[in-house]
């Protein structure tokens, strides 16, 4: 499982640089259509803090073995959703190309390979994987679908 979870990380790498360089770039994209404050440091910065993140549950499950499986899966979880919730779903609404969609693919990818080998070789525990996919769908998927197009700007809209 070491090594599907350190893959994610790779996907997560690859998915920012389409990020950065397909279709005019998700900064500009989100601050087009979203949230006109955004910025490519605010970008950096939050994508620098989920690598380390995800680093860290890595090397947590890699140290302490376990439930502590359920940390990578957490953000397996939430990304794969995210793949939904966010890209697909503005890409079809806007008709237009949301800087992301295609590398999203292997988010699912991942979590194909998680749910097959992972959750089906016995490798990772029913309620491990339950537990880390719905966590993640809801707080992580959540977050990195609705943090960049409703919250962040309500939040930068309100008056001191």
């Amino acid at each position: 499982m070491d090594l599907l979870f350190w893959a994610f990380f790779g996907a997560y790498v690859v998915h920012l640089i389409d990020e950065t360089l397909i279709a005019g770039g998700f900064v500009t994209w989100i601050a087009r259509s979203f949230w006109p404050s955004y910025h490519a440091i605010m970008f950096f910065w939050f994508n620098a803090a989920l690598l380390g993140l995800i680093a860290l549950g890595n090397v947590m499950f890699e140290s302490l073995g376990g439930h502590w499986v359920i940390l990578p899966i957490i953000f397996i979880g939430g990304f794969a959703t995210h793949a939904f919730t966010l890209h697909l779903y503005w890409t079809i609404r806007q008709l237009a190309y949301s800087p992301g969609l295609l590398t999203s693919l292997l988010y699912l990818v991942v979590f194909y390979l998680l749910a097959r080998y992972g959750l089906g070789g016995h490798l990772v525990t029913a309620f491990d994987f339950w537990v880390g996919t719905v966590v993640g769908a809801v707080l992580v998927g959540g977050f990195l679908s609705l943090g960049p197009i409703v919250i962040f700007p309500a939040l930068m809209r309100r008056e001191p």
